[in-house]
């Protein structure tokens, strides 16, 4: 036994060492926990290989001497400061005394002097993972005795158990922060995951799917219970061309065999609902902390609404090309049709001018009527092109008066009677005033004449007539010229359109169009069919009074 001189209890353990293994003990979770039969089995061993009544394991927790586990006593916790167990923390070693009051470390400690009287005491130090002293296993006596070598020997070796299941503790309480840790981070990586617009697959190593957001399921049109476990996952997909990917083509086998990325892919997916999608996919690898393949992360976006704005927007810019190329071929036409007649005014001007005395009265009265005639195409051009760009931006909506149909009939076929095509009135009945504007219903009466001169032979027969039925007057314009194939009697209502046989002769494509557009804006239409005569018929029908319904009383008497 080593004799030491008496010291005082308070220095026996300075502060800063005192707040160094309350941190340690704190770190091992273990301060004021419940009773573990662990602990409890290791006393009850001590307390049987000693032969003694009392057995602790404590734990120094600032000024406090807290026990764990305990036998034979009768309280949880002593004072720091002046209890036998500071001896052995302080000492750092094994401490066996025969007999306490001969001893002068323990010779003036409250329980050897009084309750519960101890004489003898047997404490081994307890050191955490990091070596430090944080308690002791300890046994005692109220009569003094000794230990045997081998009781010595299996009490330091409990104590080196009780050290290992402080060691397991941390190590199970550091695991258990990890997996809460873990949880916390999966909760978080899920609640990012299921609020994602996007959708999103997570594969396997082996090409099944693991995992799922709700987006997913939403854009793929199946349930998560259909789609994990699936190796690979099966919906129709095909490429942009409408050829069906191969399964060895998608991104994420790609990505699974490879270990690389795919970006930007479009697909377009059959889903089971029968509905067509398309999709923007991108697949990247996942990887393990040996940096090798674990799955694949899959994420696509639904742009049916964008892929099909684009399809629209490449087919309006089709029609817009279309559009300028049909208005170029238009422009130069116009570009002819007003030349050419202007340069036969030229012409006859100046023979009127440099020959007036050369020519006869008849000659003479024929070019002026020539130059007139053409001075009236050149109009009639010039005034399409006005009026079509008036329809589109809304500015031609008619002036309505009074007007007599009739009247206006014989004055237009005056006007364009000529020795190449014979314009005569043909049948006219009912009561043929209306309420219109006068001139969009001239331009409607010489764009059909127009354009049966344009499109028949020198000769032809055009007739002019106009019936009253049921408060509507069908104005009708026949010729017996080669006619309107079927498949173009609406599409020649269309701007820019000319006939199949009219490339060799003058015209914009805006006549027809024109027609249409003023009867609408008189609440009429216009048609084309096939004629009595045998060529084309040309029906545009006005109602005689705006609003005024098929078959409702005459208003305008």
């Amino acid at each position: 036994m080593s004799t030491l001189a008496p010291v005082d209890l308070q220095d026996e353990v300075d502060q800063d060492t005192r707040a160094e293994i309350l941190d340690n003990v704190r770190r091992l979770n273990i301060l004021d926990t419940p009773g573990e039969q662990s602990f409890d089995d290791i006393v009850m061993l001590a307390k049987e290989i000693c032969h003694t009544p009392v057995a602790t394991i404590g734990l120094v927790a600032g000024q406090r001497h807290w026990f764990k586990a305990k036998i034979g006593i009768g309280v949880d916790e002593i004072a720091s400061p002046g209890s036998m167990c500071e001896v052995t923390t302080s000492d750092g070693e094994t401490v066996v005394v025969d007999d306490c009051r001969s001893d002068p470390r323990f010779a003036d400690r409250p329980a050897v002097n009084g309750p519960p009287f101890l004489r003898f005491y047997a404490g081994v130090p307890l050191r955490d993972a990091e070596s430090v002293v944080v308690g002791s296993l300890a046994v005692a006596d109220v009569v003094p005795r000794s230990l045997t070598n081998g009781q010595i020997q299996m009490l330091e070796a409990l104590g080196r158990q009780v050290e290992q299941l402080f060691v397991l503790r941390s190590s199970l309480i550091a695991r258990s922060r990890d997996r809460v840790r873990a949880l916390s981070r999966e909760n978080h990586f899920r609640s990012v995951l299921h609020s994602l617009a996007h959708g999103v697959i997570v594969y396997d190593h082996g090409g099944a799917v693991a995992d799922c957001n709700p987006a997913a399921e939403s854009i793929l049109g199946a349930n998560r219970s259909e789609l994990i476990g699936q190796v690979p996952f099966e919906l129709a997909t095909y490429h942009e061309d409408g050829t069906p990917f191969r399964t060895d083509d998608r991104p994420a086998a790609i990505t699974l065999k490879y270990g690389i990325e795919v970006r930007d892919v479009v697909m377009g997916l059959h889903r089971r609902d029968d509905s067509r999608r398309w999709l923007l996919v991108n697949s990247s690898p996942l990887w393990n902390q040996q940096h090798r393949s674990a799955g694949a992360a899959v994420t696509f976006a639904d742009v049916t609404d964008l892929f099909t704005l684009n399809n629209q927007l490449q087919e309006s810019l089709g029609e817009l090309a279309k559009a300028a190329q049909e208005r170029a071929a238009m422009l130069s036409s116009v570009s002819h049709d007003i030349r050419a007649p202007l340069a036969a005014i030229r012409m006859m001007t100046e023979i009127l001018d440099d020959r007036a005395d050369a020519i006869t009265d008849i000659q003479r009265s024929e070019l002026v009527r020539r130059v007139r005639a053409e001075a009236r195409r050149t109009e009639g051009v010039l005034a399409d092109l006005v009026s079509a760009n008036r329809v589109g931006t809304g500015l031609d909506a008619p002036r309505r008066r009074r007007i007599d149909l009739e009247q206006l009939i014989y004055a237009r076929a005056r006007e364009f009677d000529a020795d190449s095509h014979s314009i005569r009135v043909g049948i006219l009945t009912g009561d043929l005033t209306m309420w219109a504007d006068s001139a969009q219903v001239e331009r409607i009466v010489d764009n059909l004449v127009s354009n049966a001169v344009t499109h028949t032979h020198a000769g032809a027969r055009i007739t002019i007539g106009a019936t009253e039925a049921d408060g509507c007057i069908d104005l009708v314009v026949d010729d017996d010229g080669p006619g309107v194939p079927a498949h173009m009697r609406v599409r020649v209502f269309s701007a820019y359109v000319r006939g199949e046989r009219a490339a060799d002769r003058p015209g914009t494509g805006l006549g027809l169009f024109l027609v249409q557009q003023f009867a609408q804006f008189h609440g009429g239409s216009a048609r084309c069919t096939d004629s009595p005569q045998g060529g084309a018929r040309f029906v545009v029908t006005f109602p005689r009074r705006p609003g005024q319904p098929a078959g409702a009383p005459d208003q305008l008497a």
